[in-house]
């Protein structure tokens, strides 16, 4: 018979299966049901980010369950003959190329010039270089991830409530539930990256946190694919 200890972690690998299954999802619905409908390069944007996050989680799925020294399986490391900080750095570069991608798409909905949409989207390119491809100290990449992810985590959805404060009708709604939608993922992409200091100050076993951060991912999602559809029927 299974324990629960064994459940509990199937049940937290099934979760972030669920968030990759749902990422490529979306990335297929937004692309070919979408904007090659419309031709709207917002779903074109929009499914780009969601590719790059399903790219990037996937290496961070494959280095935190099979290479990390502590897997989250609770088994030894599967993956012992490539480093643990390789599928970090890769999963943190495609991740932040995400972010970027969005954040210029939001300045260039905002303030539809050039500029803005370079100037959103050059702070996370700059920190998903780094991340990336510079060997860093785990407190230095904790500090820089978690740092700015959680800047990140408000100035996006605050993005997007400000173009509901400027729009009216289901449009509004619909940025209004994008906002919210990306504060809840950001969010447990943050309870994420800080799982172990989560679970060493306040919980005792990394278990909860790593339940609750794909859980919030999820309820992200289903919140951004109900404000898109909105704002296709506006």
């Amino acid at each position: 018979m299974q324990t629960v200890d064994m459940v509990i972690r199937e049940v937290h690998a099934g979760l972030w299966f669920l968030v990759v299954g749902y990422y490529f999802f979306l990335f297929i619905f937004l692309l070919f049901f979408r904007w090659k409908k419309t031709r709207n390069p917002f779903q074109f944007a929009m499914a780009l980010f969601f590719l790059l996050l399903a790219v990037g989680r996937v290496f961070y799925f494959i280095g935190d369950f099979y290479a990390a020294p502590q897997t989250l399986s609770g088994y030894p490391p599967f993956i012992t003959d490539i480093s643990y900080t390789f599928f970090l750095m890769a999963g943190a570069f495609f991740q932040w190329m995400a972010l970027a991608l969005l954040s210029a798409t939001a300045g260039f909905m905002i303030f539809g010039k050039r500029w803005a949409e370079i100037g959103f989207a050059v702070p996370a390119v700059a920190i998903g270089l780094v991340l990336g491809f510079i060997p860093l100290t785990d407190t230095t990449r904790v500090i820089l991830s978690g740092g700015a992810g959680a800047i990140y985590a408000l100035f996006i959805p605050i993005l997007f409530w400000y173009l509901a404060y400027q729009s009216g009708g289901m449009l509004r709604r619909s940025n209004l539930f994008l906002g919210l939608g990306f504060f809840v993922l950001f969010a447990g992409r943050v309870v994420h990256a800080a799982r172990y200091e989560l679970a060493e100050m306040f919980f005792g076993t990394i278990t909860i946190p790593g339940i609750v951060a794909p859980g919030l991912i999820v309820i992200g999602l289903i919140l951004i694919a109900a404000g898109n559809e909105w704002g296709q029927s506006s």
